[in-house]
């Protein structure tokens, strides 16, 4: 059981080790596109690798102007009762991931362009130049390189969701630093799928918002150089009770 006898709620923070000023935030987190799978990278750092569009060491594309970005899963999970008892057991079943992104149609690759940025497709008659540059690690390496029939759209702007490049899947990451720009984490879905895309602008607007729901096939956190685990100190812990 817990000790609660050195709980001080006008003296002391319940969590210590939280330091002022230093918080995350969306302007310290970055989403970036790149291969399918990690293992298309290889023993590369990723995090020292991402893309600017010039480099043949280039891994991951950062998506910029990106006004939301939401990430769920959602696990299922079977309650069973039996017949003379009021107590039930729970057996876990299967998670599904998904995530969303909202993004302006600025100067540039449109959003799903964007997210195809490491994938190239360099013979006729579909060609697909990649953003990120002809020699990047993710198209040189990725497992199918498919020749794509149905063009997804020309230069900046790809539009046609039902183009077989959507049939291919990609990566997506999510790095988060904190305000001092130290990392705190980093994550990278595996073999990510568009299910939908959108596209809306009104008589009045002012700017065109481009939407996609992804799905993916699994969340795998990535090593990175990262601060410490922010625990209990000494007096936490004796009023933790450990």
């Amino acid at each position: 059981m817990a000790k609660l006898s050195n709980w001080q709620p006008y003296d002391r923070y319940v969590q210590s080790g939280l330091v002022d000023g230093q918080f995350l935030n969306a302007s310290f987190t970055m989403i970036a596109a790149g291969p399918p799978r990690l293992a298309n990278i290889g023993a590369l750092s990723f995090a020292a690798n991402v893309g600017t569009g010039t480099g043949a060491d280039d891994i991951v594309f950062p998506i910029g102007i990106v006004q939301n970005f939401n990430l769920s899963h959602n696990r299922q999970f079977n309650r069973i009762w039996e017949i003379g008892s009021e107590r039930s057991f729970f057996i876990s079943g299967r998670t599904v991931g998904q995530l969303g992104l909202s993004r302006i149609l600025y100067h540039g690759p449109s959003l799903l362009r964007v997210l195809y940025a490491y994938y190239q497709d360099l013979f006729p008659p579909t060609l697909i130049p990649s953003v990120i540059g002809a020699n990047n690690v993710g198209a040189l390496t990725v497992a199918n390189a498919h020749n794509v029939k149905i063009p997804a759209g020309f230069e900046n702007m790809y539009l046609n969701l039902a183009s077989d490049l959507f049939n291919q899947p990609i990566g997506l990451m999510a790095y988060f630093r904190d305000s001092n720009e130290d990392t705190v984490g980093s994550i990278y879905m595996e073999s990510c799928y568009i299910p939908n895309h959108t596209i809306a602008t009104d008589a009045q607007g002012t700017i065109i918002q481009e939407n996609v729901g992804v799905q993916f096939e699994r969340a795998v956190p990535v090593a990175v150089s990262a601060l410490a685990l922010v625990g209990l100190d000494a007096a936490d812990q004796e009023l933790a009770g450990f």
